[in-house]
């Protein structure tokens, strides 16, 4: 999976392009919220792989981003995360996790270019 490499890189000392964040926040999503992404398909009858699950929140993540996609800035991925979460109705996970995933996607969006 490109953007849970993405995401360990975020994660390092090294520099990431723009794209990199945003793979790397969308990694830090589909870690975050895949389960629930697949937990929701199977109560409705259409059960989810791990890459499907990718693909689904990278629809969400496009469609939040929209013309940015290609060439998303800081000010766009923060707003995403923001987004995207309220979407995932993600005030509803313990608070140790949203406090993790906030953590890491600050650091995504502080280290972009």
């Amino acid at each position: 999976m490109h953007i849970k490499q993405m995401l360990t890189k975020a994660r390092s000392d090294a520099a990431i392009t723009p794209v990199e964040a945003r793979d790397a926040m969308l990694g830090c999503f589909v870690t975050i919220h895949g389960e629930t992404l697949k937990r929701g398909a199977a109560l409705l009858g259409k059960p989810l792989n791990d890459d499907q699950a990718e693909h689904h929140a990278t629809v969400i993540m496009k469609g939040l981003l929209g013309p940015q996609w290609d060439r998303p800035t800081k000010a766009a991925l923060a707003e995403a995360r923001i987004r995207m979460d309220q979407k995932m109705n993600f005030s509803q996970a313990p608070q140790d996790l949203q406090d993790l995933h906030e953590q890491v996607c600050n650091l995504i969006v502080s280290k972009t270019a």
